[in-house]
């Protein structure tokens, strides 16, 4: 029987991220027209500032992704730790299959 694999502790830091960042951009969504709403009860001009709540989420996203993404090829090309400890099995198995 084969045994699950454990997500990578970054892999899963990176899903909590985007997961706080969306709800984030969710809140700030209903802040916003919750805003609009009010302002135009009112007779006044809407707030923008929940607005640069939103920016910083996204450019944060973007930033943890990409740093992530840098993260994944540094070690998934050769001379990375995937691609060594696969080619050290590969050569212990002296061409044979890898062992999964």
């Amino acid at each position: 029987m084969k045994e699950k694999k454990k997500a990578p502790f970054s892999k899963i830091l990176l899903i909590i991220l985007f997961i706080n960042f969306f709800l984030l951009e969710i809140f700030t969504g209903w802040v916003t027209i919750y805003s609009f709403s009010l302002a135009f009860s009112i007779e006044e001009m809407p707030d923008f500032t929940p607005l640069i709540t939103l920016i910083g989420a996204v450019i944060g996203e973007t930033l943890s992704y990409g740093i992530y993404i840098a993260k994944s090829k540094a070690e998934n090309t050769q001379g990375g730790i995937v691609y060594e400890a696969a080619m050290q099995e590969f050569n212990n198995n002296k061409g044979g299959e890898l062992n999964e």
